[in-house]
């Protein structure tokens, strides 16, 4: 019988960095921080995929052709990726990206947190509003609240699909290394 391997998600190792923040931010918004380190292992391999790499880096350079806001070209008007900092929060959609201090670790997790807590509430009235909002952390209440409603799955307008499942799988795998 072949034995399961186990894959490591990306960043596993930095999240150890950011664990002291991560455990505080836990506390304070009532989210296990196994969800948190899940989420920057998806969103930025806790620093390892942004550019440059670590807390500072951004993400996400796939052009946009709308504009929106203070951008009026496909990308921001600094050059920059959309996603910023280790919780890859987005330019368009949130003043912190373009103004606030997202390059700080404590300051970037929190907000970031902040947003999901957000999300899990306003999703409340549905059954796993959890994964609901984490759900909308990628995609946003509003798609996320139209896939339930047309009843489909939650993570129907996420990157990949699958967002919400992988941030548990991951979630799963942070918990079982003592994550709690």
């Amino acid at each position: 019988m072949r034995k399961k391997r186990t894959i490591v998600p990306l960043g596993f190792g930095e999240a150890s960095k950011y664990k002291d923040i991560i455990y505080k931010i836990s506390t304070e918004y009532e989210i296990p921080p196994s969800i948190i380190a899940g989420i920057g292992s998806r969103e930025s391999g806790w620093g390892l995929r942004l550019r440059p790499p670590g807390p500072s880096g951004t993400g996400d350079f796939v052009e946009r052709s709308f504009p929106r806001g203070l951008r009026k070209g496909p990308l921001p008007p600094d050059g920059l990726g959309f996603g910023r900092g280790l919780m890859q929060i987005d330019f368009d959609y949130h003043q912190f990206a373009r103004k606030g201090n997202w390059q700080d670790p404590a300051e970037n997790i929190s907000y970031g947190v902040s947003l999901l807590k957000k999300y899990i509430k306003y999703l409340s009235r549905y059954s796993d509003s959890r994964r609901a909002g984490i759900a909308a952390y990628n995609a946003g209440p509003g798609m996320v609240s139209r896939a339930i409603k047309k009843g489909i799955d939650p993570d129907y307008y996420t990157s990949g699909g699958d967002y919400s499942i992988d941030i548990l799988k991951r979630a799963e795998f942070f918990k079982s290394r003592g994550w709690v």
